[in-house]
């Protein structure tokens, strides 16, 4: 009875803690929180203004509730984005502390993600348009692994599409390629051992936690899928079936996607993958099928 008090007791306190900046805060006297932009485990984001510019940016604060792991995670983002610099991940602008809280402010993408797309606008993908996404997302990925990092979340809540350009978000669990994480990180990010023991949930789960190049490569074979299954209406009364039989891909198609999804896809870097989809595209659009 008492544990159950003291549990009751903890999430109250704890989403106390948590509760969000309200729109007029001023972060540090330079940047106004606008609006929650929306929360994870680990972390908040909210659309502010710098004050000193006049410019929207990003602002992630760490979940005053989750302590130092919360902190240690945002530390690491920050000095992660830090040495970055594409057009399509947003830029790192500035990591700032306010007593307890820390915040990491970057540049702030103006569009909507591939997720919202899909599921709120009933946006559907032929064959040929979203491999041509991945062909975008290649671009920041190839240049995410030269730089010696792995994303390690490539999924369709983390593609903002802005103006028709596509940006790669979201580097929270990203980490140098064949980085283990500390016990404490692996924990609180449910990737130790026994929290993915089993089932086909976990075992994707793993498959894109690994800290390998080949993760992301698995991470945009499912992106794939959910693009082209935005489109797809199963037979009423039919039994599910894989996504091979399901989806009317030709075998050119089939082959590459099933590549990203293999453990070994034969790959050396993420270039190779990158300028085997260039030839894909370009043998699709000499056949006159681009719109497949």
């Amino acid at each position: 009875m008492l544990g159950r008090i003291a549990g009751k007791l903890k999430e109250i306190i704890d989403a106390w803690r948590d509760y969000p900046l309200q729109p007029g805060t001023i972060w540090k006297d330079r940047f106004r929180i606008e609006r929650l932009l929306g929360m994870g485990s680990y972390g908040q984001a909210y659309a502010c203004t710098d004050l000193s510019t006049g410019s929207v940016a990003l602002l992630k604060r760490n979940k005053p509730s989750k302590g130092r792991t919360g902190i240690e995670l945002l530390r690491r983002e920050s000095e992660l984005m830090r040495s970055l610099a594409h057009p399509q991940i947003p830029r790192w602008l500035d990591y700032t502390v306010r007593k307890r809280d820390e915040a990491l402010i970057m540049e702030y993408i103006d569009g909507h993600n591939l997720e919202f797309g899909i599921y709120e606008q009933g946006i559907t993908y032929s064959a040929y348009e979203a491999l041509a996404v991945l062909k975008s997302l290649l671009a920041p990925l190839s240049y995410l692994h030269k730089q010696g990092f792995v994303h390690r979340d490539v999924r369709i809540p983390n593609v903002m599409l802005q103006e028709g350009k596509l940006f790669l978000i979201d580097l929270g669990l990203a980490c140098p390629i064949g980085e283990r994480l500390p016990a404490k990180l692996q924990a609180a990010l449910g990737e130790s051992d026994g929290s993915m023991a089993s089932g086909s949930a976990a075992a994707i789960k793993r498959r894109m936690r690994s800290p390998l190049p080949s993760s992301d490569w698995f991470g945009l074979g499912h992106l794939f899928l959910f693009l082209m299954y935005a489109g797809y209406e199963h037979p009423e009364g039919q039994p599910e079936k894989s996504w091979e039989e399901e989806l009317s891909l030709q075998s050119e198609v089939r082959l590459f996607v099933s590549k990203l999804l293999q453990e070994e896809p034969g790959w050396e870097t993420t270039e190779h993958c990158r300028q085997e989809l260039d030839e894909l595209l370009n043998s699709l659009r000499l056949a006159g099928q681009p719109e497949m």
